[in-house]
């Protein structure tokens, strides 16, 4: 929960939407998604990276960054560039910037690609650190960023020694979770490396079990070099049977048909509407309980337990949506070995789910409706709560929101508690 250290950005870009460039820009990305293969903004990226001498004097729609801030750009990794792409080289010639060699830009699109931060949502905005990106990345990373302000704040996420290198994850919290293909398909779609962390290069992988074919044990996936699949030749951690090739093709269809449906029920969810929740409730029941049958402590299930909690919460079964809940609490605890801030948010969603089911009010404080409730959330909200603060305190830091959020709900259940139980319950 250490800093280790503080970092002002280097550069921040963020859509402009009136500027006459960006929308250019956004036109020729909408209508020729064959060269322009990137979102727009990275190519917004690059082009609010130029300097003054590659815009020239009358440019008016871009504005010039500083050389040594350009220079620092430069100096974060890239692979090398040989040659401009015909994106870059269509914006240099739409926008006019005739002072502009386009593998220049191509270069600083690379940099962008490669280096950046999420740093806003509206209006949607990367930016980028200097010292913050010469960190390598880990699936078990010994630190973890944060922002305080515009500011990159790096804490430890666990012991670090004195010449241990500091890791970071370029995963979200939650892609950490998912399996080592999984992690490793996503780093290579993204920063074009395959990863050879600890966690990626170990024997199991935690967050992709099966149901052993011989026994009620679990058989990990253990993916090598040669058998990047891993499921043929595991081993079953209960009996020793080692998973054959018919068996293993069985097991990767199971996999395989949960994740494809996850996909369909996913698009369902977004197109919603209410009537439409107890239409799909039946099949998602009945295709998990299928997969339960072959998968165990695996990441598509918590996915899937995730889906299907809110729809039971939407559909008033709230103790089947609490049970799904603390599945994928056990799951996060078993996958991850270190602090997860996926399992912080988990256990935070819960405690919320907690109160809503015993009719409390969450805003603009919390409000128990009675003291049946009370005795009702007495023994598991609160513990809920600080777990959730206890990873949160040590990954963010208490000034942070994401603690602070949590921590007025707990306080004010505390409060609460203390009203209809008496004040003994804080002694308790």
């Amino acid at each position: 929960g250490e800093i280790i250290f503080r970092e002002p950005p280097l550069h921040i870009v963020a859509e402009q939407k009136n500027n006459p460039a960006f929308r250019r820009l956004k036109e020729l990305c909408d209508k020729n998604g064959a060269v322009f293969e990137y979102e727009t903004l990275w190519y917004w990226t690059a082009l609010c990276s130029l300097k003054q001498g590659q815009l020239g004097p009358e440019e008016e729609r871009l504005k010039p960054i500083d050389e040594d801030k350009q220079r620092k750009l430069l100096l974060l990794y890239h692979s090398d560039v040989a040659a401009a792409s015909e994106a870059s080289k269509q914006l240099v010639l739409e926008l006019g910037l005739s002072y502009l060699e386009p593998i220049d830009l191509e270069r600083l699109l690379q940099i962008w690609i490669l280096n950046c931060f999420e740093h806003s949502d509206d209006p949607l905005g990367y930016s980028t650190y200097f010292m913050s990106s010469f960190m390598s990345h880990s699936c078990l990373p010994n630190a973890v960023w944060h922002y305080d302000g515009d500011d990159f704040v790096l804490r430890a996420r666990c012991a670090i020694s004195a010449q241990d290198e500091i890791t970071v994850s370029y995963l979200s919290e939650d892609a950490l979770l998912e399996s080592i293909s999984a992690r490793r398909k996503h780093l290579k779609d993204s920063k074009h490396f395959v990863c050879q962390c600890e966690r990626c290069n170990a024997e199991r992988d935690y967050s992709r079990g099966f149901r052993c074919p011989a026994c009620p044990g679990v058989v990990f996936a253990a993916p090598t070099a040669s058998n990047e699949d891993g499921i043929e030749g595991a081993a079953c951690g209960s009996c020793g049977h080692v998973v054959k090739d018919k068996e293993a093709m069985s097991l990767s269809d199971a996999e395989r048909d949960l994740e494809g449906k996850l996909e369909g029920w996913e698009r369902r969810m977004e197109r919603g509407g209410r009537g439409k929740y107890g239409q799909i409730i039946g099949p998602v029941e009945a295709a998990i309980a299928l997969s339960e049958g072959t998968l165990a402590q695996h990441w598509l299930l918590d996915k899937a337990w995730q889906l299907l909690a809110e729809l039971y919460d939407k559909s008033s079964r709230p103790r089947d949506a609490e049970e799904l809940v603390r599945r994928r609490i056990a799951f996060q605890e078993s996958a991850y070995p270190g602090l997860s801030g996926t399992r912080a948010w988990t256990l935070e969603a819960f405690g919320d789910m907690l109160l809503r089911h015993s009719g409390a009010i969450m805003e603009p404080q919390v409000k128990l409706p009675s003291k049946a409730a009370a005795l009702q959330l007495a023994s598991t909200a609160p513990r809920v709560y600080s777990d959730s603060l206890d990873i949160l305190r040590l990954m963010f830091g208490e000034q942070h929101d994401y603690y602070i959020c949590v921590q007025g709900k707990a306080t004010g259940l505390h409060e609460e508690l203390k009203r209809h139980l008496g004040s003994s319950f804080g002694e308790s």
